[in-house]
């Protein structure tokens, strides 16, 4: 092979490689914390595995509960989205955690 030919292949796989996703996560709060503070801590621990939480929003849903649409990106692996819920899963004051969306991006 030439070394141009070994250059466009290798040039491919590295894109392949890094590739990443968007998740959509709704997660219902419990009222314990504000969402500024869930955001926060939302924000460190996905950091701290390699995620990264690109924005948010806030929907009420009543008697105090807030649900936060989670805009988070994270390479293309298998298992992330599993990962992914189960750091939100394990943070206080999240009640609950649901996957809206999946779709890779650049």
């Amino acid at each position: 092979m030439s070394t141009y030919v070994l250059t466009v292949v290798s040039q491919a796989l590295e894109v392949v490689m890094m590739a990443r996703i968007l998740a959509i996560y709704r997660v219902l709060l419990d009222g314990s914390i504000s969402s500024e503070e869930a955001v926060q801590r939302i924000r460190k621990e996905l950091e701290g595995k390699g995620f990264r939480l690109e924005g948010y929003d806030e929907s009420p849903i009543g008697f105090g509960i807030v649900a936060l649409n989670l805009k988070i990106t994270a390479p293309e692996e298998d298992g992330v989205t599993d990962a992914i819920s189960s750091v939100l899963e394990g943070l206080e004051g999240v009640s609950s955690v649901e996957l809206d969306i999946v779709s890779r991006v650049g």
